[in-house]
């Protein structure tokens, strides 16, 4: 059962109740609490002291042992993972980069679906929490999608968000980099590509020349490409969708749209 700050000053703000449902896991699910003094007890037996101290931007496992912080320490990336709540599904951050649009990655990913409008075999490179993989599937035909950061896969399976990856029949989840694991794939072997990798910083070789060409390799004739557009180093002066444009026309792709909104560029082979 997962909680978040939001879900602990509900408790505070109704003890005065004894007895009250509260919506868990995201709004999910809803169960019963009895609220005695300072502690609230769960229908399923799991305890929470409403002193505890539960802070804004973590998500919280609440289990029978008690309470834990949904964030570690990776020693074999050297990096620091977290599950993030935000005003409707989590995201997740690599350092103190946030994966979605905080704003609402529920949103951010049925725009980036909109926008593509993906069908029949789909390739989506970069799992993340398979929000794009799971929408993916729920209108087309199958969906392949590619992790290669065992971290990451262990945050989506604690969220429930993201239970439908483990669901849905029509997913087929690899284990691998994205750069590698594309070369077993024949020519014109996909009706649509999903491109959403982390930013430029974290993998500048999901931004290259050479992975454009094994996209474009793997994508059949008139396939559409979805291509994240991030405003990387925008302050600066970057125009970073543009420089994208270019590597993309450059490569062989016909780019014929682009969406601030949608965080995206349009392709076709």
């Amino acid at each position: 059962m997962i909680i978040t700050r939001k879900e602990l000053d509900t408790l505070i703000a109704r003890k005065k109740e004894c007895r009250c449902a509260i919506k868990v896991d995201f709004g999910l699910n809803q169960v019963y609490v009895k609220i005695e003094n300072n502690s609230v007890i769960f229908e399923n037996g799991c305890m929470l002291d409403l002193e505890e101290d539960i802070r804004e931007n973590f998500c919280y496992d609440l289990n029978k042992q008690g309470l834990h912080k949904i964030a570690f320490f990776a020693e074999d990336t050297n990096r620091f993972y977290k599950l993030t709540p935000t005003v409707d599904w989590p995201t997740f951050s690599i350092g103190s980069v946030p994966m979605h649009k905080l704003s609402s990655p529920r949103l951010d990913t049925q725009q980036k679906i909109d926008f593509l409008r993906p069908y029949g075999l789909v390739l989506d490179t970069c799992m993340g929490l398979g929000y794009t993989a799971i929408a993916s599937a729920r209108r087309c035909e199958r969906v392949i999608t590619f992790e290669r950061d065992k971290n990451v896969i262990m945050l989506a399976k604690v969220n429930p968000h993201s239970r439908d990856l483990f669901l849905l029949g029509n997913i087929e989840q690899k284990t691998q980099d994205i750069t590698q694991g594309i070369k077993v794939f024949a020519d014109k072997h996909f009706d649509c590509i999903i491109h959403d990798p982390p930013t430029f910083k974290l993998s500048p070789e999901l931004y290259s020349r050479t992975f454009y060409a094994e996209l474009l390799r793997v994508l059949k004739p008139m396939g559409k490409l979805f291509h994240y557009a991030p405003l990387y180093k925008v302050r600066q002066g970057v125009n970073f969708p543009l420089k994208i444009k270019q590597k993309l026309t450059e490569t062989g792709f016909k780019v014929f749209d682009y969406s601030y909104e949608k965080g995206g560029i349009l392709c076709r082979r």
